[in-house]
């Protein structure tokens, strides 16, 4: 099984894919995607200092120098601004796993994903956001239900490879056991996790859910050969 690829291996990769646009159109997008940026990082700095039910959408309005009616345009649901990048990373995690190498498993495109989306993070930013969602139950249920999205996602990926239903047995364990393993590789509020440390432990995780894809892909393999030998 591929493991870790090195640091900028996808970037590098896709670069000679990206379509520039137009130079009105980019404009336009850089600065909407700047204020939006810059929404969620006033909110969550709010938040720590205050307490996610503390802060309004109006305090953050004004911290942002935006009106309320922005931000709420940006962010619907007040627990958007905790998990700002959502959306985004399920875009960019889908496109990923639709287009794997030949060859290559959900589970090492899901790797090589991690590894170019989530390391060299603000640490910081992740402890003050770990520590607001460690201490609001509303936020770790929310929290639930948007890693519910990361499962079925992969569940279907993990379909292609089995040759199965996304709903059959096989793809939902893997599925499972694959959000379940990120969950214990998630560092607490308080721990500085170095990016070295995170590849370490996210290897051990690919390796687990790995073995368990390899196991189920080989079933439908080990039956027919067991059919031949008693036929």
């Amino acid at each position: 099984m591929q493991h870790l690829p090195a640091a900028g291996t996808i970037e590098r990769a896709m670069a000679g894919g990206i379509e520039v646009e137009p130079a009105h159109g980019g404009l336009r997008e850089r600065k909407k995607q700047r204020t939006r940026e810059t929404i969620a990082r006033v909110a969550q700095e709010l938040f720590a200092q205050r307490g996610f039910h503390e802060t309004t959408i109006r305090d953050i309005a004004e911290a942002a120098d935006v009106s309320p009616r922005t931000v709420s345009t940006y962010f619907p649901v007040k627990e958007d601004l905790v998990f700002a990048d959502h959306a985004v990373l399920v875009a960019a995690l889908t496109e990923r796993l639709e287009r794997r190498a030949a060859g290559e498993t959900a589970i090492d495109a899901l790797g090589a994903w991690i590894v170019e989306h989530f390391t060299g993070k603000d640490a910081e930013c992740q402890r003050r956001v770990r520590a607001l969602i460690a201490a609001e139950p509303a936020l770790r249920i929310y929290e639930r239900g948007l890693a519910e999205d990361g499962e079925r996602l992969i569940a279907r990926a993990v379909a292609v490879d089995l040759d199965a239903d996304p709903d059959d047995l096989g793809p939902r364990l893997v599925a499972a056991a694959t959000m379940a393993a990120l969950d214990a590789l998630r560092p607490s509020a308080d721990e500085a996790a170095v990016d070295v440390e995170v590849r370490a432990r996210l290897d051990q995780v690919l390796t687990f859910v790995g073995a368990g894809l390899e196991a189920l892909r080989a079933r439908p393999a080990a039956r027919r050969q067991r059919r031949s030998s008693s036929s």
